[in-house]
Order: structure tokens, then sequence, then C-alpha cells
């Protein structure tokens, strides 16, 4: 199962160094850790991550970009959007990272990542598909107790991020709001 969410092994045959559960409605994730032969599972914080630090980081790196927009400067404005996305997952996934020890100057030795994001589809999946799945790398690398007992984390992170996520119609109702009648709309990209 782990392999159809993710993709499953490496293209080496090996499941990634680090594996991010990311929940959008919570204020935690889960970190599985397997660089070292003793896996090293943890339920992380988002403040450790999303913090004053990585916020002036996000601001810094933006106002660079802002100010780059030389003599193209309504092209420039119409790539901001997926240049920022961009920004805001490499500076937090380099704090992530940062918070897991990973030494940024061995560039030959970085560790490969995966990110699953549990929500929308996923969260379709019944849940014990979904934790028998995610469980299915950690098999032979965990002690079956330490195993079971991350099961049934991951389980009722999976429970709580179902609680929080709205319901379609709330969404959709959020959306269509007199704001998307603004203006400055017509400033998206549409291509």
């Amino acid at each position: 199962m782990f392999e159809e969410l993710s993709g499953g092994p490496l293209p080496n045959g090996r499941y990634p160094d680090i594996t991010l559960a990311i929940f959008p409605h919570l204020r935690e994730f889960l970190v599985v850790d397997t660089r070292e032969p003793q896996v090293a599972i943890s339920v992380m914080p988002t403040d450790t991550v999303f913090n004053d630090e990585y916020y002036r980081a996000v601001e810094s790196e933006f106002g660079s970009l802002l100010r780059e927009g030389g003599d193209r400067p309504f092209l420039h404005l119409m790539h901001l959007p997926g240049q920022l996305d961009d920004i805001l997952r490499g500076v937090a996934m380099n704090f992530i990272l940062d918070r897991l020890g990973v030494n940024f100057h061995d560039e030959d030795n970085l560790p490969e990542v995966v990110v699953f994001v549990i929500s929308g589809p996923t969260l379709a999946i019944p849940k014990d598909q979904v934790v028998d799945g995610f469980s299915e790398m950690l098999t032979d690398r965990l002690d079956p107790s330490d195993l079971e007992r991350w099961k049934r984390k991951l389980g009722d992170l999976i429970q709580l991020e179902t609680e929080a996520f709205p319901p379609t119609n709330e969404v959709l109702g959020e959306t269509m709001t007199n704001e998307s009648l603004d203006p400055y709309y017509i400033w998206q990209n549409r291509n």
C-alpha cells in the first residue's frame, strides 16, 4: 500500500531516508527517519518549523525575488505566485531538515525525502489501509511493539485530520465570495 501511495521504493530499490507525513489541518506532523540502522520516528510540532526565524527567511527570500523584475515587470509579477510557492516549500524543507540534524554542507550526502500529504483523496482510503501501507517500510526495522505504537499514533493523526477536514460544500462556499470579483483577480495567470 505504501508503494501505491508514495510511488514505492526509490529507483535504487530503497525507501527514502526521511518520510514526512503532513496533516494540513493539524499542528504536528510525523517524521520517519531511516538514515540510521535504528529508525527514528517522531511527531514534530509545526511551531518548531514555522516560527519567527522561518518567516524572516521567507520574507528575505521573497523580498529579493520581488525586486528582480528587471525590464519585464509584468511578466515577472505573473510568475511570482509559483516562485513564492517554491520559496515557502523550500524554506520549510530546509527548516525541517535542519531540525533533524541534516548537514547541508555535505551536498553529496543529502537525504532523500518523501513528503506524504494526508488529505483529500488519501482520507477517502480506509484508515487501516493507509496505516498498514505506511508501516510496510518499517516492518523489518522496528521492534513489533514500537511498530504497533506508531501505527496507533498515525491512525490517531489520520482520524484528527479527517475530523478537521471541512466538508466539500463548505470549502466551495468559502471560495465563492464577493472577493473573487476583486479587480486584482485579473492578475491570476490562467495559462
